[in-house]
């Protein structure tokens, strides 16, 4: 045995001949094939080594030296056969198999790039070898390159291939007789058969727990299909998270794994996994055979419940006692219960777990040299990851990588090990202070959301009213409003608004009454003005709009009193519609015809009158408008002076209006943008263009009025139709515009960016003064990203309340003067122990790292066509639907029927995601997000999952 062997020695041309067993796998190696199957062209289950050494190596003695290892390796030579859904196992005889030694193909490009091509290069499962060997001469010497399946390798086993290969090469080389050792067999080891003390633990630990808790909320959301491509982030630990690790490991009294473990379930779930958490943790099982070559490491499962709202020591705590439970039961691999615990499969999304714990044992290596060479291992990397997270450390060393799946950017993967750091500093301060008050956030993270936050203004006007008469009494004769032909000077309208205040006191309208007003925008301006002026809150009417609508917003806002423009009649009485919340017939409150407009005659003389009163304050209320263009049901938004006079300053700072500047306005009366229009030019002294109604339209009409009047700033009104912009931007270049990120269309952006137009896109809730976030559009692409306007702040809320940090989804929430008013008829605004009251979306976004936000689509909800007025009679006795509901009452914690819509009873993005994976669950049938929002009762789901 100990003879030299014949150097002469050559692969065979063909495939191995037939092995002398067939042997069925185990459930490990199962599990390993069926991921293969996921993505078979790529070599998502091989692991390589590389060795460099400072000379030549030999091709002849590689080979030789490789059949010796080979032979003595009885698991080098098993070899598998996929036929159909069955793997067998077999293993080649020591003198037919060989492993040829092949060419290194060099790129020219970095070396570590070539290194991973050739490993990733997949393996037929076809009975040919899983092992594969090449090298390559470069100047720095000689490179040997191996690659090999992970059915018959693991980690550990690149240490042991290179203590068997490196001195049998050496012999060889220098024509020594082989060592004893290096040529003694070595049979696979057989694990052993599972213990049912073992099965009963792991079935006990994972009872009742459900696998689809573990998503992440960072990152690019995990699809129906894998991706199985992966990254590496490497961080060192600084002096003071290594202390603290250490602190914590006393006060946790826990090993530092253990410290290490709780640290990073209490990371995942800050980031939305859990709180119910199985993380897998390789173990390696080889016991007295150290010197095993194989696939012998057991996955095993650590189930964590991570509570944030307690401290770090219970979670160490409990990480403890989970770890060491799990060690002690290590040896029966958790694959062996494999479609027996309810919800857990072998499928992609039901697999046990997602996040891998790597806290590996220190392994100090010598120095290596090969036939005398020095010799040194190279980095392969693996471009796949089979977890979405894996967390590499050990002890002795200060540093922590993170693999990640590809669904993961880079950018997620550094800012996790910078929260992981944190955590522990933070953590070791105060062991006993709740997680969710830090864990997840980075110096970095409150810098940049506190920076983009930091949006104080300074200087501007306290309310519009304020500023509108500063610029009345410095510049009256300069023109305030356009219409048509028609041009009001900023004398004529000061003027006009003192009219309507003068009338108003004389009605006895006392501050903070509302006034009602039904006129053509022109004269609603004034009106605005005059009801500022007497410190009353001015409700916009539309003159064009249903009476019933109008007696509704009369009625819900006690209006004292309505300003009615020329040719503008509003009826005595109403009849109401059924089923509204008003009686048969509403009345309206007292009608007061407007005063006569001034003309276009020369400008008043004179200083204006005093205003009636005090001048009201900045968090006084100023106009009440309806919630949404289209749903008048909903409570009515009542804004401040402040918010008004801040979105305007903002706005005009950010479009660059200024003194003269022509703002073109196409919204309708009685609209929230219609007194953003207003606000915007008349509290900078510039001109408010009133567009023709055709011009909402036409674009042709638009571009008219915009060239008539020299109009370059257009804030573009809900509801606008996508083409008209699209038109517009093929005639008239160089507008500065003005639009919700929602309602720009890609073909609108690339036409409006086409013609030099300054495009800026913006975000506005409901509760907001109709903008809360902006910001300048450079790419058709780019156009839900903006920055919070002037004195608003915002964050991103879990469904808990925590506040998100940077790159995690969650629900938009803003706070700040232009946020609504609480009212009598609507709920009042949330408060937050941070930001206080504030004003919940129900949009997801997600901080950016340059410190904008990015808000996500919602797709509105399509009417339920199907469902006539006895659809709960139908759907009664509806099985499926009844499944739904059960999900329905678990996810809302209210009462539901067959008709609940899903938002209205308050559920939101993240609350639909999880909803999409147990209807997933429970019928096998893939939805997505927009499905939700398309199909938002259980009876319309229920119906698309059977289409």
């Amino acid at each position: 045995m100990n003879d030299q062997p014949d150097l002469s020695a050559r692969a065979p041309e063909s495939a191995p001949r037939p092995a002398d067993a067939n042997t069925a796998t185990t459930n490990k190696e199962k599990a390993l094939w069926l991921l293969e199957q996921l993505v078979p062209d790529t070599g998502v289950n091989n692991l390589g080594l590389a060795l460099q050494v400072s000379g030549r190596l030999r091709p002849d003695v590689l080979g030789a030296a490789l059949a010796v290892v080979a032979g003595r390796f009885e698991v080098l030579r098993t070899v598998f056969r996929a036929s159909g859904a069955e793997l067998l196992k077999e293993t080649v005889p020591a003198g037919e198999f060989a492993v040829p030694v092949e060419p290194l193909e060099l790129s020219g490009g970095p070396l570590a790039e070539d290194l991973t091509a050739f490993v990733d290069r997949p393996f037929p499962l076809d009975g040919r070898p899983l092992i594969r060997v090449a090298t390559a001469t470069t100047a720095d010497g000689d490179v040997l390159c191996v690659a090999v399946h992970h059915l018959v390798f693991d980690m550990v086993s690149v240490g042991v291939l290179l203590q068997a290969l490196v001195p049998v090469y050496d012999a060889v080389a220098a024509g020594r007789p082989l060592p004893e050792q290096a040529v003694a067999p070595v049979p696979a080891l057989a694990e052993p058969a599972p213990r049912p003390a073992d099965l009963d633990h792991w079935r006990r630990t994972l009872d009742g727990f459900d696998p689809t808790g573990l998503d992440l909320w960072c990152g690019t959301p995990r699809g129906r299909q894998p991706v199985l491509a992966g990254e590496s982030a490497v961080r060192a630990l600084g002096p003071r998270a290594q202390q603290a690790a250490v602190e914590l490991q006393r006060a946790a009294r826990a090993p530092m794994g253990a410290v290490m473990l709780a640290a990073y379930a209490a990371l995942l779930a800050a980031h939305g996994a859990g709180p119910d958490l199985v993380i897998g943790s390789p173990v390696d099982v080889r016991g007295a055979d150290a010197g095993a070559i194989g696939y012998h490491v057991n996955v095993v499962p650590i189930r964590i419940r991570v509570d944030l709202t307690e401290g770090f020591r219970p979670l160490a705590r409990q990480a403890r006692d989970a770890f060491l439970g799990a060690m002690a039961h290590a040896h029966t691999s958790v694959d062996e219960l494999a479609g027996e615990l309810p919800g857990i499969g072998t499928s992609w999304q039901t697999q046990l777990f997602r996040h891998l714990f790597n806290f590996l044992p220190d392994a100090p290596v010598g120095e290596l040299r090969v036939d005398g060479m020095p010799a040194r291992l190279l980095t392969v990397e693996n471009p796949h990851s089979k977890f979405d997270l894996e967390l590499v450390g050990s002890p002795a060393r200060a540093e922590l990588m993170l693999r990640h799946s590809r669904t993961l950017t880079p950018a997620d993967a550094a800012a996790l090990l910078a929260r992981f750091e944190a955590l522990l500093v933070t953590a070791a301060q105060d062991p006993d202070r709740p997680l969710g008050e830090t864990a997840g956030w980075s110096e970095r993270d409150r810098e940049t959301v506190d920076r983009a936050n930091d949006t104080a203004l300074n200087g501007q006007p306290a309310t519009v009213g304020a500023a509108f008469t500063s610029w009345a009494r410095s510049r009256s004769a300069d023109v305030a409003v356009l219409d048509g032909d028609r041009s009001i000077t900023y004398g004529e309208l000061d003027a006009a608004a003192d009219a309507v205040r003068q009338l108003l006191a004389d009605a006895g309208v006392r501050p903070a009454e509302v006034v009602a007003v039904a006129a053509a925008p022109g004269e609603t301006v004034a009106a605005l003005l005059g009801c500022w002026r007497a410190g009353a809150v001015c409700l916009p009417l539309d003159p064009c709009e249903e009476p019933f609508l109008q007696a509704r917003r009369l009625t819900h806002a006690a209006a004292k009193t309505v300003l009615t423009g020329t040719g503008v009649q509003l009826p005595a009485g109403v009849d109401v519609p059924a089923g509204t919340d008003l009686p048969t017939e509403a009345s309206l409150p007292p009608v007061l015809p407007l005063p006569a407009f001034p003309g276009t005659g020369p400008e008043r003389s004179g200083t204006p009158a005093a205003p009636y009163g005090d001048a009201p304050r900045r968090d006084a209320p100023a106009c009440r408008l309806p919630a949404g263009e289209e749903d008048e049901a909903q409570p009515a938004v009542v804004l401040s002076h402040a918010g008004i006079a801040d979105t305007a300053a903002h706005f005009a700072r950010e479009l660059g209006v200024g003194p003269g500047t022509g703002v073109l306005s196409l919204a309708r009366p009685g609209t929230l943008a219609a007194l953003f229009d207003a606000a915007l030019a008349l509290s900078i002294g510039g001109r408010l263009v009133l567009a023709p109604q055709e011009a909402r339209t036409d674009a042709a009409a638009l571009r008219a009025a915009a060239e008539q009047h020299g109009a370059e700033v257009l804030a573009v009104p809900p509801g606008t139709a996508p083409q008209l912009l699209e038109e517009l931007g093929g005639q008239l270049s160089g507008l500065t515009v003005l639009v919700a990120g929602d309602e720009l269309s890609a073909p609108a952006a690339k036409a409006l960016l086409a013609a030099d137009c300054r495009l800026y896109c913006g975000y506005g809730a409901p509760q907001t003064t109709g903008w809360a976030l902006a910001g300048p559009v450079t790419t058709p692409e780019d156009t839900r990203r903006g920055r919070p306007i002037g004195n608003t702040r915002a964050f991103v809320a879990a469904p808990d309340g925590r506040e998100l940090p940077v790159g995690v989804r969650g629900e938009l929430c803003l706070v700040g003067t232009g946020t609504a008013l609480d009212t009598p008829d609507g709920p009042a605004l949330p408060d937050h122990p941070g930001y206080g009251r504030h004003h919940r979306t129900g949009r997801l976004a997600q901080w950016q790292p340059d410190g904008t936000l990015v808000w996500h689509p919602r797709e509105q909800p399509a009417a339920d066509t199907a469902a006539g007025p006895t659809a709960p009679d139908a759907t009664a006795d509806d099985t499926l639907v009844s499944e739904f509901v059960a999900i329905w009452r678990q996810l809302l914690s209210c009462e539901v029927t067959a008709q609940t819509h899903f938002f209205d009873a308050g559920g939101h993005s993240l609350l639909a995601a999880v909803l999409t994976q147990q209807v997933e669950d429970l019928t096998g049938i893939a939805l997505q997000l927009r499905d939700v929002f398309e199909h938002p009762t259980p009876a319309a789901l229920a119906a698309r999952v059977r289409r």
